[in-house]
């Protein structure tokens, strides 16, 4: 009788040590989760905050001609524009680890994601006169289309950001084998090897001033190669310093066997 008795309640005990186990595990991934968004919140949005109260100050306690005027409103819009980018980022990444969100991979067409957000950034390419042109999109991948925009579009203003005035940026797709590469090509700055290294490597936030002064955290890059990660797929840059950067987004185009 007592061997009887004594199974099931083994198994219960066994039962809630797995529990505890699992929900001691939980509380430590959102710990990390929870230090990763202070130091982001703390140190990457209170910078570009005290830009903009100083913007918006001198345009409250100064009385400028309208050409100045004029020239405050346009950096201040190119802040707001940028914060606005790293929140929405910051807040779609948060949801996905907080809620612990799976890839929903499926097979999708990528021309019309990439002419969506060619369209959000818009009005920064007519700024800096940029020659945005996309060329062969006929290609479908097999990814998170969530994850998949939200690479493009920081790998895009990345390379609108480092761009020059009067420059070019071209967006196509190429398949090789069971991969396609979604390539932005850009005529700017450039990056050094050591650049690279860092932005591949994934583990520290890479970030520089913009060649219009545009400033950013790193945080967006970092999160794509996370994404990719996750949808089986990589980043790849290739660049020569002053001679412009070529950024692949290589991802499967079919279910990859298990």
């Amino acid at each position: 009788m007592p061997i009887i008795i004594s199974y099931p309640i083994s198994l219960v005990v066994i039962g809630y040590t797995k529990k505890i186990k699992k929900q001691k595990q939980e509380l430590a991934e959102l710990d990390i989760i929870n230090k990763k968004l202070f130091t982001l919140i703390s140190h990457d949005i209170r910078s570009p905050m005290a830009t903009l109260k100083g913007l918006v100050d001198s345009m409250a306690f100064n009385d400028f001609d309208r050409e100045t005027e004029k020239e405050y409103l346009g950096r201040l819009s190119k802040h707001i524009a940028n914060l606005d980018l790293f929140l929405t980022d910051l807040l779609q990444w948060s949801q996905d680890q907080i809620k612990g969100k799976p890839v929903k991979s499926s097979l999708f067409k990528c021309k019309e994601t990439i002419v969506q957000i060619g369209g959000v950034f818009e009005a920064m390419l007519l700024e800096k006169q940029i020659d945005f042109t996309l060329g062969d999109l006929n290609g479908t991948i097999y990814a998170d289309p969530q994850n998949y925009a939200f690479v493009v579009r920081n790998v895009l203003h990345n390379a609108i950001k480092f761009t020059p005035k009067k420059g070019s940026i071209n967006v196509c797709l190429k398949t090789e084998g069971h991969e396609v590469h979604t390539i932005i090509k850009d005529s700017g700055v450039g990056l050094s090897k050591v650049e690279i290294d860092t932005i591949l490597e994934g583990e520290k936030l890479f970030t520089q001033l913009g060649t219009s002064e545009e400033k950013g955290t790193g945080f967006g890059l970092k999160a794509s190669i996370d994404y990719l990660k996750k949808n089986k797929g990589r980043l790849s840059i290739e660049s020569t310093p002053g001679k412009g950067t070529s950024v692949s987004i290589i991802l499967p185009n079919s279910p990859l066997p298990a």
